[in-house]
Protein backbone atom coordinates (compact mmCIF):
# COMPACT_ATOMS: atom_id res chain seq x y z
CA UNK A 1 0.00 0.00 0.00
CA UNK A 2 2.65 2.47 1.05
CA UNK A 3 4.64 1.84 -2.12
CA UNK A 4 1.67 2.81 -4.28
CA UNK A 5 0.97 5.93 -2.22
CA UNK A 6 4.66 6.89 -2.38
CA UNK A 7 4.51 6.63 -6.16
CA UNK A 8 1.32 8.72 -6.21
CA UNK A 9 2.80 11.47 -4.05
CA UNK A 10 6.07 11.33 -6.01
CA UNK A 11 4.17 12.59 -9.04
CA UNK A 12 1.93 15.16 -7.33
CA UNK A 13 4.69 16.73 -5.20
CA UNK A 14 7.03 17.48 -8.10
CA UNK A 15 5.92 21.13 -7.85
CA UNK A 16 6.55 21.30 -4.12
CA UNK A 17 5.77 24.99 -3.58
CA UNK A 18 2.50 24.88 -5.52
CA UNK A 19 1.51 21.64 -3.77
CA UNK A 20 2.19 23.21 -0.36
CA UNK A 21 -0.04 26.16 -1.30
CA UNK A 22 -2.81 23.73 -2.33
CA UNK A 23 -2.74 21.96 1.05
CA UNK A 24 -2.57 25.28 2.91
CA UNK A 25 -5.49 26.61 0.85
CA UNK A 26 -7.66 23.58 1.63
CA UNK A 27 -6.88 23.85 5.37
CA UNK A 28 -7.67 27.59 5.45
CA UNK A 29 -10.86 27.15 3.38
CA UNK A 30 -12.19 24.35 5.59
CA UNK A 31 -11.26 26.28 8.72
CA UNK A 32 -13.09 29.41 7.57
CA UNK A 33 -16.15 27.45 6.45
CA UNK A 34 -16.26 25.68 9.81
CA UNK A 35 -16.19 29.03 11.61
CA UNK A 36 -19.74 29.90 10.43
CA UNK A 37 -21.67 28.17 13.30
CA UNK A 38 -19.66 30.20 15.81
CA UNK A 39 -20.69 33.42 14.04
CA UNK A 40 -24.33 32.31 14.26
CA UNK A 41 -23.81 31.82 18.01
CA UNK A 42 -22.46 35.36 18.26
CA UNK A 43 -25.53 36.72 16.44
CA UNK A 44 -27.93 34.91 18.76
CA UNK A 45 -26.02 35.97 21.89
CA UNK A 46 -25.82 39.65 20.83
CA UNK A 47 -29.30 40.18 19.36
CA UNK A 48 -31.00 40.63 22.79
CA UNK A 49 -28.67 43.58 23.52
CA UNK A 50 -29.97 45.42 20.43
CA UNK A 51 -26.50 46.89 19.95
CA UNK A 52 -26.43 47.67 16.22
CA UNK A 53 -22.72 48.42 16.23
CA UNK A 54 -21.87 44.97 17.60
CA UNK A 55 -24.28 43.27 15.22
CA UNK A 56 -22.75 45.11 12.23
CA UNK A 57 -19.29 43.99 13.33
CA UNK A 58 -20.47 40.39 13.48
CA UNK A 59 -22.09 40.76 10.07
CA UNK A 60 -18.85 42.15 8.62
CA UNK A 61 -16.96 39.24 10.22
CA UNK A 62 -19.42 36.85 8.58
CA UNK A 63 -18.86 38.49 5.17
CA UNK A 64 -15.07 38.51 5.55
CA UNK A 65 -15.01 34.84 6.57
CA UNK A 66 -17.20 33.72 3.67
CA UNK A 67 -15.44 35.87 1.06
CA UNK A 68 -12.09 34.65 2.40
CA UNK A 69 -13.29 31.03 2.18
CA UNK A 70 -14.44 31.61 -1.41
CA UNK A 71 -11.11 33.17 -2.43
CA UNK A 72 -8.99 30.45 -0.82
CA UNK A 73 -11.30 27.73 -2.22
CA UNK A 74 -11.06 29.02 -5.80
CA UNK A 75 -7.30 29.60 -5.46
CA UNK A 76 -6.58 26.15 -4.00
CA UNK A 77 -8.80 24.50 -6.65
CA UNK A 78 -6.94 26.30 -9.45
CA UNK A 79 -3.53 25.47 -7.99
CA UNK A 80 -4.74 21.90 -7.46
CA UNK A 81 -5.46 21.67 -11.18
CA UNK A 82 -1.97 23.01 -11.92
CA UNK A 83 -0.48 20.23 -9.80
CA UNK A 84 -2.88 17.49 -10.89
CA UNK A 85 -2.85 17.99 -14.66
CA UNK A 86 0.93 17.97 -14.87
CA UNK A 87 1.23 15.03 -12.45
CA UNK A 88 -1.35 12.92 -14.33
CA UNK A 89 0.40 13.67 -17.62
CA UNK A 90 3.82 12.79 -16.21
CA UNK A 91 2.50 9.55 -14.70
CA UNK A 92 0.92 8.43 -17.96
CA UNK A 93 4.06 9.31 -19.95
CA UNK A 94 6.35 7.45 -17.52
CA UNK A 95 4.15 4.34 -17.42
CA UNK A 96 3.71 4.37 -21.21
CA UNK A 97 7.48 4.66 -21.66
CA UNK A 98 8.08 1.77 -19.27
CA UNK A 99 5.50 -0.45 -20.99
CA UNK A 100 7.11 0.42 -24.34
CA UNK A 101 10.45 -0.77 -22.97
CA UNK A 102 9.11 -4.07 -21.66
CA UNK A 103 10.17 -7.21 -23.49
CA UNK A 104 8.35 -9.38 -26.00
CA UNK A 105 7.67 -11.85 -23.20
CA UNK A 106 5.51 -9.31 -21.37
CA UNK A 107 3.56 -8.13 -24.40
CA UNK A 108 2.99 -11.59 -25.86
CA UNK A 109 1.44 -12.75 -22.59
CA UNK A 110 -0.67 -9.65 -21.93
CA UNK A 111 -4.27 -9.04 -22.98
CA UNK A 112 -4.54 -5.78 -24.93
CA UNK A 113 -8.02 -5.16 -23.50
CA UNK A 114 -6.80 -5.65 -19.93
CA UNK A 115 -3.80 -3.37 -20.52
CA UNK A 116 -5.98 -0.61 -21.99
CA UNK A 117 -8.36 -0.96 -19.03
CA UNK A 118 -5.44 -0.56 -16.61
CA UNK A 119 -4.42 2.69 -18.31
CA UNK A 120 -7.99 4.01 -18.53
CA UNK A 121 -9.04 3.19 -14.98
CA UNK A 122 -5.66 4.11 -13.53
CA UNK A 123 -5.65 7.55 -15.10
CA UNK A 124 -9.21 8.19 -13.89
CA UNK A 125 -8.28 6.97 -10.42
CA UNK A 126 -5.34 9.38 -10.35
CA UNK A 127 -7.70 12.36 -10.71
CA UNK A 128 -10.31 11.02 -8.27
CA UNK A 129 -7.76 10.08 -5.63
CA UNK A 130 -6.24 13.56 -5.68
CA UNK A 131 -9.68 15.11 -5.15
CA UNK A 132 -10.68 12.66 -2.42
CA UNK A 133 -7.48 13.00 -0.39
CA UNK A 134 -7.00 16.75 -0.59
CA UNK A 135 -10.42 18.36 -0.95
CA UNK A 136 -12.65 15.83 0.84
CA UNK A 137 -10.66 13.89 3.43
CA UNK A 138 -8.49 16.81 4.49
CA UNK A 139 -11.53 19.11 4.64
CA UNK A 140 -13.40 16.74 6.97
CA UNK A 141 -10.34 16.47 9.20
CA UNK A 142 -10.09 20.26 9.59
CA UNK A 143 -13.85 20.59 10.25
CA UNK A 144 -13.66 17.87 12.90
CA UNK A 145 -10.79 19.61 14.71
CA UNK A 146 -12.59 22.99 14.69
CA UNK A 147 -15.90 21.45 15.83
CA UNK A 148 -14.37 19.45 18.69
CA UNK A 149 -12.52 22.57 19.82
CA UNK A 150 -15.75 24.61 20.13
CA UNK A 151 -17.71 21.72 21.68
CA UNK A 152 -14.99 21.28 24.30
CA UNK A 153 -15.38 24.94 25.20
CA UNK A 154 -19.16 24.71 25.79
CA UNK A 155 -19.59 21.10 27.06
CA UNK A 156 -17.07 18.27 27.13
CA UNK A 157 -19.79 15.58 27.04
CA UNK A 158 -21.11 16.78 23.68
CA UNK A 159 -17.55 16.75 22.33
CA UNK A 160 -17.11 13.17 23.58
CA UNK A 161 -20.34 12.07 21.85
CA UNK A 162 -19.13 13.54 18.55
CA UNK A 163 -15.71 11.90 18.92
CA UNK A 164 -17.37 8.54 19.66
CA UNK A 165 -19.65 9.04 16.64
CA UNK A 166 -16.66 9.74 14.42
CA UNK A 167 -14.75 6.74 15.85
CA UNK A 168 -17.66 4.35 15.26
CA UNK A 169 -18.06 5.71 11.74
CA UNK A 170 -14.37 5.16 10.98
CA UNK A 171 -14.43 1.60 12.38
CA UNK A 172 -17.53 0.70 10.39
CA UNK A 173 -16.10 2.41 7.31
CA UNK A 174 -12.92 0.34 7.52
CA UNK A 175 -14.79 -2.96 7.29
CA UNK A 176 -17.45 -1.77 4.86
CA UNK A 177 -14.96 -0.20 2.47
CA UNK A 178 -12.72 -3.26 2.61
CA UNK A 179 -15.69 -5.41 1.58
CA UNK A 180 -16.61 -2.89 -1.14
CA UNK A 181 -13.10 -2.89 -2.61
CA UNK A 182 -12.90 -6.70 -2.56
CA UNK A 183 -16.22 -6.85 -4.43
CA UNK A 184 -14.96 -4.22 -6.86
CA UNK A 185 -11.75 -6.12 -7.61
CA UNK A 186 -13.74 -9.28 -8.29
CA UNK A 187 -16.03 -7.30 -10.60
CA UNK A 188 -13.06 -5.65 -12.32
CA UNK A 189 -11.68 -9.07 -13.29
CA UNK A 190 -14.99 -9.98 -14.92
CA UNK A 191 -15.15 -6.54 -16.57
CA UNK A 192 -11.64 -7.10 -17.96
CA UNK A 193 -12.78 -10.47 -19.33
CA UNK A 194 -15.72 -8.82 -21.10
CA UNK A 195 -13.45 -6.04 -22.38
CA UNK A 196 -10.91 -8.59 -23.62
CA UNK A 197 -13.59 -10.49 -25.57
CA UNK A 198 -14.87 -7.29 -27.20
CA UNK A 199 -11.35 -6.09 -28.02
CA UNK A 200 -10.37 -9.51 -29.40
CA UNK A 201 -13.48 -9.50 -31.56
CA UNK A 202 -12.84 -6.00 -32.90
CA UNK A 203 -9.24 -6.81 -33.79
CA UNK A 204 -10.12 -10.12 -35.43
CA UNK A 205 -13.43 -9.13 -36.98
CA UNK A 206 -12.29 -10.31 -40.42
CA UNK A 207 -11.78 -13.85 -39.13
CA UNK A 208 -15.22 -13.70 -37.50
CA UNK A 209 -16.75 -12.73 -40.84
CA UNK A 210 -14.83 -15.36 -42.80
CA UNK A 211 -16.08 -18.16 -40.57
CA UNK A 212 -19.58 -16.66 -40.04
CA UNK A 213 -19.03 -16.74 -36.28
CA UNK A 214 -21.11 -13.65 -35.40
CA UNK A 215 -23.70 -15.66 -33.44
CA UNK A 216 -20.98 -17.68 -31.73
CA UNK A 217 -19.18 -14.47 -30.69
CA UNK A 218 -22.46 -13.04 -29.39
CA UNK A 219 -22.97 -16.19 -27.34
CA UNK A 220 -19.39 -16.03 -26.04
CA UNK A 221 -19.99 -12.45 -24.87
CA UNK A 222 -23.38 -13.36 -23.40
CA UNK A 223 -21.80 -16.20 -21.39
CA UNK A 224 -19.16 -13.83 -20.03
CA UNK A 225 -21.97 -11.59 -18.75
CA UNK A 226 -23.24 -14.36 -16.43
CA UNK A 227 -20.37 -13.94 -13.96
CA UNK A 228 -20.22 -10.22 -14.78
CA UNK A 229 -23.83 -9.75 -13.64
CA UNK A 230 -23.32 -11.85 -10.50
CA UNK A 231 -20.22 -9.92 -9.42
CA UNK A 232 -21.82 -6.58 -10.31
CA UNK A 233 -24.76 -7.32 -7.99
CA UNK A 234 -22.32 -8.24 -5.23
CA UNK A 235 -20.51 -4.95 -5.82
CA UNK A 236 -23.75 -2.92 -5.92
CA UNK A 237 -25.10 -4.50 -2.72
CA UNK A 238 -21.92 -3.55 -0.88
CA UNK A 239 -22.99 0.08 -1.37
CA UNK A 240 -26.38 -0.65 0.22
CA UNK A 241 -24.56 -2.06 3.26
CA UNK A 242 -22.62 1.20 3.55
CA UNK A 243 -25.84 3.25 3.30
CA UNK A 244 -27.60 1.23 6.00
CA UNK A 245 -24.69 0.97 8.48
CA UNK A 246 -23.42 4.56 8.22
CA UNK A 247 -26.96 5.93 8.03
CA UNK A 248 -27.84 4.17 11.28
CA UNK A 249 -24.73 5.43 13.09
CA UNK A 250 -25.29 8.96 11.77
CA UNK A 251 -28.94 9.16 12.84
CA UNK A 252 -28.21 7.75 16.31
CA UNK A 253 -25.36 10.25 16.69
CA UNK A 254 -27.55 13.20 15.66
CA UNK A 255 -30.26 12.06 18.08
CA UNK A 256 -27.78 11.68 20.97
CA UNK A 257 -26.16 15.06 20.27
CA UNK A 258 -29.44 16.95 19.99
CA UNK A 259 -30.83 15.20 23.07
CA UNK A 260 -27.85 16.24 25.18
CA UNK A 261 -27.82 19.77 23.78
CA UNK A 262 -31.55 20.24 24.44
CA UNK A 263 -31.16 18.80 27.94
CA UNK A 264 -28.33 21.17 28.86
CA UNK A 265 -30.08 24.14 27.21
CA UNK A 266 -33.42 23.73 29.03
CA UNK A 267 -31.48 23.29 32.27
CA UNK A 268 -29.67 26.58 31.62
CA UNK A 269 -26.26 24.96 31.31
CA UNK A 270 -26.01 26.11 27.67
CA UNK A 271 -27.13 29.36 26.10
CA UNK A 272 -29.42 29.62 23.08
CA UNK A 273 -26.32 30.69 21.17
CA UNK A 274 -24.55 27.48 22.23
CA UNK A 275 -27.56 25.47 21.03
CA UNK A 276 -27.42 27.25 17.64
CA UNK A 277 -23.67 26.55 17.46
CA UNK A 278 -24.22 22.82 18.06
CA UNK A 279 -27.07 22.65 15.53
CA UNK A 280 -24.96 24.59 13.03
CA UNK A 281 -22.07 22.15 13.39
CA UNK A 282 -24.45 19.18 13.09
CA UNK A 283 -25.64 20.67 9.78
CA UNK A 284 -22.04 20.92 8.58
CA UNK A 285 -20.43 17.90 10.21
CA UNK A 286 -22.70 14.98 9.42
CA UNK A 287 -22.92 15.72 5.67
CA UNK A 288 -19.12 15.86 5.78
CA UNK A 289 -19.12 12.53 7.62
CA UNK A 290 -20.83 11.08 4.56
CA UNK A 291 -18.19 12.80 2.44
CA UNK A 292 -15.55 11.20 4.63
CA UNK A 293 -17.09 7.75 4.13
CA UNK A 294 -17.34 8.14 0.38
CA UNK A 295 -13.92 9.80 0.20
CA UNK A 296 -12.49 6.82 2.06
CA UNK A 297 -14.38 4.53 -0.29
CA UNK A 298 -13.11 6.47 -3.31
CA UNK A 299 -9.56 6.36 -1.99
CA UNK A 300 -9.84 2.60 -1.47
CA UNK A 301 -11.53 2.07 -4.86
CA UNK A 302 -9.07 4.30 -6.64
CA UNK A 303 -6.23 2.67 -4.76
CA UNK A 304 -7.19 -0.69 -6.29
CA UNK A 305 -7.18 0.86 -9.77
CA UNK A 306 -4.09 2.96 -9.29
CA UNK A 307 -2.20 0.03 -7.73
CA UNK A 308 -2.68 -1.92 -10.96
CA UNK A 309 -1.77 1.19 -12.98
CA UNK A 310 1.42 1.88 -11.03
CA UNK A 311 2.03 -1.88 -10.87
CA UNK A 312 3.02 -1.70 -14.53
CA UNK A 313 6.13 0.17 -13.35
CA UNK A 314 7.04 -2.92 -11.30
CA UNK A 315 7.18 -5.13 -14.39
CA UNK A 316 10.83 -5.94 -14.95
CA UNK A 317 12.70 -5.36 -18.18
CA UNK A 318 14.52 -8.65 -18.68
CA UNK A 319 16.59 -7.66 -21.72
CA UNK A 320 18.66 -4.80 -20.31
CA UNK A 321 20.74 -2.15 -22.03
CA UNK A 322 24.45 -2.05 -21.09
CA UNK A 323 25.60 0.47 -18.50
CA UNK A 324 28.24 1.81 -20.89
CA UNK A 325 26.98 1.10 -24.42
CA UNK A 326 29.04 1.33 -27.57
CA UNK A 327 27.81 4.24 -29.69
CA UNK A 328 28.26 4.01 -33.45
CA UNK A 329 26.08 5.23 -36.33
CA UNK A 330 26.24 2.17 -38.56
CA UNK A 331 27.76 -1.28 -38.95
CA UNK A 332 29.26 -3.09 -41.91
CA UNK A 333 27.10 -6.11 -41.23
CA UNK A 334 29.36 -9.07 -40.43
CA UNK A 335 27.26 -11.29 -38.15
CA UNK A 336 28.57 -14.19 -36.10
CA UNK A 337 26.36 -16.60 -34.12
CA UNK A 338 28.70 -18.38 -31.71
CA UNK A 339 27.34 -21.67 -30.31
CA UNK A 340 24.08 -20.08 -29.23
CA UNK A 341 21.38 -21.82 -27.19
CA UNK A 342 17.95 -20.45 -26.39
CA UNK A 343 14.75 -21.70 -24.74
CA UNK A 344 11.44 -19.85 -24.60
CA UNK A 345 10.02 -19.46 -21.11
CA UNK A 346 7.65 -22.26 -20.24
CA UNK A 347 9.08 -24.69 -22.79
CA UNK A 348 11.30 -27.63 -22.05
CA UNK A 349 12.97 -28.01 -25.46
CA UNK A 350 15.51 -25.59 -26.84
CA UNK A 351 14.27 -23.41 -29.70
CA UNK A 352 17.90 -22.91 -30.73
CA UNK A 353 20.38 -25.64 -29.90
CA UNK A 354 24.04 -24.89 -30.55
CA UNK A 355 23.94 -22.78 -33.73
CA UNK A 356 27.26 -21.60 -35.16
CA UNK A 357 26.88 -19.36 -38.19
CA UNK A 358 29.05 -16.60 -39.62
CA UNK A 359 27.52 -14.22 -42.17
CA UNK A 360 29.99 -12.09 -44.11
CA UNK A 361 29.52 -8.39 -44.78
CA UNK A 362 27.12 -7.92 -47.68
CA UNK A 363 26.29 -11.63 -47.89
CA UNK A 364 22.72 -12.85 -48.37
CA UNK A 365 21.76 -15.82 -46.23
CA UNK A 366 18.51 -17.73 -46.54
CA UNK A 367 17.15 -19.63 -43.55
CA UNK A 368 14.79 -22.46 -44.47
CA UNK A 369 13.22 -25.30 -42.59
CA UNK A 370 9.98 -26.59 -41.21
CA UNK A 371 7.75 -24.40 -39.03
CA UNK A 372 9.25 -24.20 -35.56
CA UNK A 373 12.76 -25.08 -36.73
CA UNK A 374 14.14 -21.78 -35.35
CA UNK A 375 14.30 -19.50 -38.40
CA UNK A 376 12.37 -16.53 -37.01
CA UNK A 377 13.80 -17.12 -33.53
CA UNK A 378 17.31 -16.49 -34.88
CA UNK A 379 16.16 -13.13 -36.26
CA UNK A 380 14.55 -12.17 -32.94
CA UNK A 381 17.69 -13.12 -31.05
CA UNK A 382 19.79 -11.03 -33.44
CA UNK A 383 17.63 -8.00 -32.53
CA UNK A 384 17.71 -8.92 -28.80
CA UNK A 385 13.99 -9.38 -28.39
CA UNK A 386 15.21 -12.13 -26.07
CA UNK A 387 18.57 -12.85 -24.46
CA UNK A 388 20.48 -16.07 -25.08
CA UNK A 389 20.72 -18.90 -22.59
CA UNK A 390 24.35 -19.26 -23.65
CA UNK A 391 26.65 -18.34 -26.51
CA UNK A 392 27.20 -14.98 -28.17
CA UNK A 393 26.05 -12.98 -31.19
CA UNK A 394 28.49 -10.45 -32.66
CA UNK A 395 28.10 -7.75 -35.30
CA UNK A 396 31.41 -6.55 -36.73
CA UNK A 397 33.10 -8.35 -33.84
CA UNK A 398 31.04 -6.48 -31.20
CA UNK A 399 28.77 -8.40 -28.87
CA UNK A 400 25.19 -7.21 -29.51
CA UNK A 401 24.79 -6.87 -25.72
CA UNK A 402 27.24 -3.95 -25.89
CA UNK A 403 24.74 -1.89 -27.93
CA UNK A 404 21.57 -0.38 -26.57
CA UNK A 405 18.53 -2.17 -27.94
CA UNK A 406 17.52 0.99 -29.78
CA UNK A 407 20.92 1.34 -31.44
CA UNK A 408 21.06 -2.35 -32.36
CA UNK A 409 17.60 -2.40 -33.90
CA UNK A 410 18.37 0.80 -35.76
CA UNK A 411 20.94 -1.18 -37.78
CA UNK A 412 18.32 -3.69 -38.90
CA UNK A 413 15.43 -3.27 -41.32
CA UNK A 414 12.70 -5.89 -41.03
CA UNK A 415 9.80 -6.94 -43.20
CA UNK A 416 7.85 -9.18 -40.80
CA UNK A 417 5.82 -12.23 -41.70
CA UNK A 418 2.59 -10.45 -40.71
CA UNK A 419 3.01 -6.67 -41.15
CA UNK A 420 0.98 -4.65 -38.66
CA UNK A 421 0.23 -1.11 -39.77
CA UNK A 422 -0.79 1.97 -37.83
CA UNK A 423 -4.33 3.28 -38.21
CA UNK A 424 -3.04 6.19 -40.26
CA UNK A 425 -2.22 7.09 -43.85
CA UNK A 426 -0.16 5.12 -46.33
CA UNK A 427 2.42 7.92 -46.31
CA UNK A 428 2.66 7.77 -42.51
CA UNK A 429 3.18 4.02 -42.50
CA UNK A 430 5.87 4.07 -45.18
CA UNK A 431 7.52 7.13 -43.66
CA UNK A 432 7.61 5.47 -40.24
CA UNK A 433 10.91 3.90 -41.24
CA UNK A 434 12.72 7.25 -41.28
CA UNK A 435 12.75 10.44 -39.22
CA UNK A 436 11.09 13.35 -41.07
CA UNK A 437 11.00 11.71 -44.52
CA UNK A 438 10.40 13.79 -47.64
CA UNK A 439 7.36 12.92 -49.80
CA UNK A 440 9.77 12.18 -52.65
CA UNK A 441 11.63 9.64 -50.46
CA UNK A 442 8.35 7.91 -49.60
CA UNK A 443 7.36 7.68 -53.27
CA UNK A 444 10.79 6.34 -54.27
CA UNK A 445 10.54 3.59 -51.66
CA UNK A 446 7.00 2.79 -52.81
CA UNK A 447 8.17 2.44 -56.41
CA UNK A 448 10.95 0.05 -55.40
CA UNK A 449 8.38 -2.03 -53.51
CA UNK A 450 6.04 -2.10 -56.53
CA UNK A 451 3.18 -0.39 -54.69
CA UNK A 452 3.35 3.14 -56.14
CA UNK A 453 0.97 2.37 -59.04
CA UNK A 454 -1.60 0.93 -56.65
CA UNK A 455 -1.35 3.99 -54.39
CA UNK A 456 -1.73 6.44 -57.27
CA UNK A 457 -4.95 4.65 -58.23
CA UNK A 458 -6.54 5.46 -54.84
CA UNK A 459 -8.74 8.52 -54.42
CA UNK A 460 -6.66 9.97 -51.58
CA UNK A 461 -3.42 8.46 -52.92
CA UNK A 462 -0.70 8.59 -50.22
CA UNK A 463 -3.14 10.21 -47.77
CA UNK A 464 -5.38 7.13 -47.84
CA UNK A 465 -6.16 5.76 -44.36
CA UNK A 466 -5.22 2.07 -44.05
CA UNK A 467 -7.54 1.31 -41.10
CA UNK A 468 -6.92 -0.57 -37.86
CA UNK A 469 -3.86 -2.82 -38.31
CA UNK A 470 -4.08 -2.09 -42.07
CA UNK A 471 -7.42 -3.88 -42.58
CA UNK A 472 -8.27 -1.79 -45.67
CA UNK A 473 -5.37 -3.36 -47.56
CA UNK A 474 -4.91 -6.89 -48.83
CA UNK A 475 -2.20 -9.12 -47.40
CA UNK A 476 0.06 -8.55 -50.39
CA UNK A 477 -0.48 -4.79 -50.31
CA UNK A 478 0.41 -4.67 -46.62
CA UNK A 479 3.58 -6.64 -47.28
CA UNK A 480 4.65 -4.38 -50.14
CA UNK A 481 3.97 -1.35 -47.95
CA UNK A 482 6.11 -2.94 -45.21
CA UNK A 483 8.86 -3.55 -47.78
CA UNK A 484 8.71 0.13 -48.79
CA UNK A 485 8.98 1.10 -45.11
CA UNK A 486 12.08 -1.08 -44.73
CA UNK A 487 13.66 0.34 -47.89
CA UNK A 488 13.11 3.89 -46.65
CA UNK A 489 14.82 3.12 -43.33
CA UNK A 490 18.03 2.32 -45.27
CA UNK A 491 19.31 -0.29 -42.79
CA UNK A 492 22.75 -1.92 -42.67
CA UNK A 493 21.22 -5.37 -42.19
CA UNK A 494 18.00 -6.55 -43.85
CA UNK A 495 15.69 -9.29 -42.56
CA UNK A 496 12.91 -10.66 -44.77
CA UNK A 497 10.63 -12.92 -42.72
CA UNK A 498 8.24 -14.72 -45.11
CA UNK A 499 8.11 -11.36 -46.86
CA UNK A 500 6.52 -12.55 -50.12
CA UNK A 501 4.35 -15.33 -48.72
CA UNK A 502 1.11 -13.53 -49.60
CA UNK A 503 2.04 -12.23 -53.04
CA UNK A 504 0.94 -13.63 -56.38
CA UNK A 505 3.67 -14.89 -58.69
CA UNK A 506 3.81 -11.71 -60.80
CA UNK A 507 4.03 -9.40 -57.80
CA UNK A 508 6.53 -11.73 -56.16
CA UNK A 509 8.87 -11.49 -59.14
CA UNK A 510 8.61 -7.69 -59.25
CA UNK A 511 9.20 -7.52 -55.49
CA UNK A 512 12.16 -9.86 -55.70
CA UNK A 513 13.74 -7.78 -58.48
CA UNK A 514 13.25 -4.61 -56.43
CA UNK A 515 14.42 -6.33 -53.27
CA UNK A 516 17.67 -7.65 -54.71
CA UNK A 517 18.42 -4.21 -56.08
CA UNK A 518 17.55 -2.46 -52.79
CA UNK A 519 19.62 -4.85 -50.66
CA UNK A 520 22.73 -4.49 -52.79
CA UNK A 521 25.76 -4.26 -50.50
CA UNK A 522 23.73 -4.97 -47.36
CA UNK A 523 23.96 -8.10 -45.23
CA UNK A 524 20.66 -9.89 -45.71
CA UNK A 525 18.82 -12.67 -43.89
CA UNK A 526 15.88 -14.16 -45.79
CA UNK A 527 13.42 -16.40 -43.98
CA UNK A 528 11.02 -18.23 -46.28
CA UNK A 529 8.93 -21.34 -46.79
CA UNK A 530 8.52 -20.48 -50.49
CA UNK A 531 11.91 -21.57 -51.75
CA UNK A 532 11.68 -19.60 -55.00
CA UNK A 533 12.29 -16.57 -52.81
CA UNK A 534 15.74 -17.75 -51.75
CA UNK A 535 17.22 -19.13 -54.98
CA UNK A 536 19.47 -16.10 -55.46
CA UNK A 537 20.84 -16.17 -51.93
CA UNK A 538 24.61 -16.50 -51.60
CA UNK A 539 24.10 -19.26 -49.07
CA UNK A 540 21.15 -21.30 -47.85
CA UNK A 541 21.09 -22.57 -44.27
CA UNK A 542 18.70 -25.41 -43.48
CA UNK A 543 17.48 -25.63 -39.87
CA UNK A 544 15.89 -28.59 -38.13
CA UNK A 545 14.88 -28.59 -34.45
CA UNK A 546 16.99 -25.53 -33.69
CA UNK A 547 20.15 -26.88 -35.36
CA UNK A 548 21.88 -26.23 -38.68
CA UNK A 549 21.73 -29.46 -40.65
CA UNK A 550 22.74 -28.27 -44.15
CA UNK A 551 24.50 -25.31 -45.74
CA UNK A 552 25.13 -24.47 -49.36
CA UNK A 553 23.87 -22.73 -52.47
CA UNK A 554 20.56 -23.58 -54.09
CA UNK A 555 22.36 -25.54 -56.79
CA UNK A 556 24.72 -27.45 -54.49
CA UNK A 557 21.93 -28.45 -52.11
CA UNK A 558 19.75 -29.72 -54.96
CA UNK A 559 22.63 -31.84 -56.23
CA UNK A 560 22.49 -33.73 -52.94
CA UNK A 561 19.40 -35.79 -53.69
CA UNK A 562 19.04 -36.98 -50.11
CA UNK A 563 19.33 -33.47 -48.65
CA UNK A 564 16.48 -32.01 -46.60
CA UNK A 565 16.48 -28.93 -48.84
CA UNK A 566 16.07 -31.12 -51.92
CA UNK A 567 13.13 -32.79 -50.22
CA UNK A 568 11.50 -29.42 -49.52
CA UNK A 569 12.13 -28.28 -53.12
CA UNK A 570 10.64 -31.36 -54.72
CA UNK A 571 7.62 -31.19 -52.43
CA UNK A 572 6.94 -27.57 -53.42
CA UNK A 573 7.27 -28.39 -57.12
CA UNK A 574 4.66 -31.15 -56.74
CA UNK A 575 2.32 -28.81 -54.89
CA UNK A 576 2.83 -26.12 -57.51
Amino acid sequence: MYKTLRTFFRFITRKKLVYTLVVAGVVVTSGLQSFTPYIFKLFVDKIPSLNNENLIRILLLYIVVNVGALVTDVTSSYLGDVVLLDAARDARKEIFKHVQNLDFTFHSGKSTGSLISAFKRGDGAFFDMFQSIHFNFLGVLVTTVVMVYFFTKINILIAIVMVISLTLTLIATRFLIKNNVVKRNVFNKEEDNVSAIITDNMINYETVKLFAKEKWEEKRLANSFINWTKTLWGYANSFRMIDIAIGTITNLSIFATLFLTLYFTVNYKLSIGDFVLVVGFIGIFFPKIWNLVWSTRNIAKNYADIEKYFGLLDEKVEVLDPVKPIKIDHVFGEINFKNIHFTYNGRTKNAINGVNLKIEQGESIALVGRSGSGKTTLAKLLMRFYDLDSGEIDIDGINIKDFTKSTLRGFVGVVPQEPILFNNTIAYNIGYGKDSPKPSDIKTAAKLANIDEFIKGLKEKYNTEVGERGVKLSGGQKQRLAIARMILSDPDIVIFDEATSQLDSESEKLIQDAFWEARRGKTTIIIAHRLSTVMKADRIVVLEKGKIVETGTHKSLLEKRDSLYSKFWNLQIKLG
